[in-house]
């Protein structure tokens, strides 16, 4: 009886859209995480480092009242692209 060969399927390289964002904020708190797709976190920042991210122009919000983690998941990829974190 033959061993049960593994299936090796060819790397596929994650696109932007793969990525997953969550956000919350509330009053002077703020937070905005990036993860892959098996939920590896590929950047978190809080508070201050959200409020530096935006003023400092690397992370862009959505411009719409009350984004959701969707609005800000093309700008999170980015920022994940300039600070060096990921290549797409």
């Amino acid at each position: 009886m033959n061993a049960p060969h593994s299936v090796q399927r060819p790397f596929q390289r994650l696109t932007a859209a793969d990525y997953v964002c969550h956000t919350w904020f509330e009053r002077d708190r703020a937070h905005v995480r990036l993860e892959s797709p098996n939920g590896k976190v590929v950047f978190e920042l809080w508070d201050e480092a959200v409020f530096e991210a935006i003023d400092d122009g690397f992370l862009v919000p959505p411009h719409r009242p009350r984004p959701s983690d969707a609005d800000w998941q093309p700008a999170a990829v980015q920022y994940a692209v300039d600070v060096g974190l990921l290549s797409l």
